[in-house]
């Protein structure tokens, strides 16, 4: 739950990759948000995968620059593969490179000021312009499509009360020493029947 900005896209021509990565990374200094940048050999077969505790271990033939804006917003991801298709991590991690080019990259900025958020489609709309004009966006916070403020802060208003009153559901559950994690989901599922319906 909470506003996502979704986006796929390839390069314009895959040789813009260092240009593209130089120039965000300008506008990261400048804007003072942080960065790291992934300078992996592309020509390399994938050989990722997520351990038991969910960390991704192999190696993973991408290059390009994550952008923290804000530290309650997820990270602004545009990692590449030699094709300049921009890349899901998570995917490639998963499904070991083979998932479709055509996998959504996602931040969440639900926490985050609703300045960052348009922060984040504005900066999405100069990338389309200038380097990846196929970039496809999908914003559940409809400021994409809108560029209406007051649509994007109402879209954030309702879920934040939906998270709120989810949390204090939840957080009135007796748990106690001898619950598995079955009798857990199942009062949990009790609960929200009763509260939600």
């Amino acid at each position: 739950m909470g506003i996502t900005i979704h986006y796929k896209g390839k390069l314009n021509k895959p040789d813009l990759l260092k240009t593209f990565c130089d120039e965000i990374k300008d506008i990261a200094k400048d804007m003072n948000w942080s960065f790291n940048t992934i300078n992996n050999d592309l020509n390399k077969p994938n050989s990722s995968y997520m351990d038991e505790n969910g960390h991704i271990k192999g190696y993973i033939p991408l290059k390009g620059i994550n952008v923290t804006i804000h530290p309650k917003a997820e990270s602004l991801s545009f990692l590449f593969d030699k094709n300049g298709n921009l890349r899901n991590l998570l995917m490639m991690t998963y499904k070991n490179g083979k998932e479709s080019e055509a996998s959504y990259i996602f931040i969440k900025t639900q926490f985050a000021p609703i300045e960052i958020h348009i922060t984040i489609i504005k900066l999405l709309g100069y990338i389309k312009k200038k380097y990846i004009s196929n970039l496809k966006v999908i914003d559940e916070g409809n400021y994409w499509e809108t560029r209406d403020t007051k649509i994007l802060e109402e879209k954030s208003s309702f879920l934040n009360k939906k998270i709120d009153q989810l949390s204090n559901i939840i957080s009135e559950i007796k748990i106690d020493g001898t619950d598995t994690s079955e009798t857990i989901l199942r009062k949990i599922e009790n609960v929200l029947k009763k509260k939600l319906l």
